[in-house]
C-alpha cells in the first residue's frame, strides 16, 4: 500500500520541525501542526488523518497522549479510540520518530530564545513517555544527531512513499 502521509512525532527539541521542514521541500508535500486544542481529541485526529493526502503532519494523537499524561493527567483517547487512530497511521502514513538523547534535548532547549510551554525538568518525563508510546508502534528512528543522518533519513521516506 502506498502511504500518503508522513507523521513526525517526538518530545520537544527533538528536532521535528527541521525535519518536516526538510521534508516538505524535498516531497513537495503540505505540513500541518497538530498541537494541542480543547474539543474532542479523537473526532479531531479522525478528521484530519482520515481528510489529508500528501501532507506531513508535526505531531498526531501520540504526542496528545504522551503531553496528556504530563499536562493533563492522563490519555484524552479510550483504548478503542487510541487502536483506530493507531491502525489509521499504520496504514496511511510512514511514522518518523524523533528521539534524541536526553541531553541533547536539554542542550537544544537552553539554546532556544524564546520562551517553551515545556520546562527544562519535564524533558526526561516527556521523552520517556513517548518512548513508552513508540515501542510497539512500526516508525523510523529519528535521533537527530547529525546531518548525514537527516539526509539519510529523507532519502529513506522518500523512497517508501514511491
Amino acid at each position: 500500500m502506498v502511504k500518503t502521509q508522513i507523521l513526525v512525532e517526538g518530545p520537544d527539541c527533538s528536532g521535528k520541525t527541521t525535519l518536516v521542514e526538510r521534508l516538505k521541500n524535498e516531497l513537495h508535500w503540505d505540513a500541518k501542526a497538530l498541537h494541542h486544542l480543547e474539543g474532542n481529541q479523537f473526532k479531531r485526529y479522525l478528521r484530519e488523518y482520515a481528510l489529508q493526502e500528501k501532507i506531513i503532519f508535526n505531531r498526531g494523537h501520540y504526542s496528545e497522549i504522551a503531553y496528556g499524561k504530563l499536562w493533563r493527567g492522563g490519555n484524552p483517547f479510550s483504548e478503542m479510540e487510541k487502536n483506530i487512530l493507531d491502525q489509521l497511521c499504520h496504514q496511511n502514513m510512514i511514522i518518523i520518530f524523533a528521539c534524541p538523547p536526553l541531553e541533547v534535548l536539554q542542550q537544544r532547549y537552553q539554546q532556544r530564545n524564546f520562551p517553551q510551554q515545556i520546562k527544562y525538568e519535564e524533558l526526561g518525563q516527556v521523552r520517556e513517555n513517548f518512548c513508552e508510546l513508540m515501542e510497539s508502534t512500526p516508525h523510523l528512528l529519528y535521533q537527530s544527531c547529525s546531518y548525514d543522518e537527516l539526509q539519510s533519513l529523507i532519502q529513506n521516506a522518500a523512497r517508501k512513499i514511491q
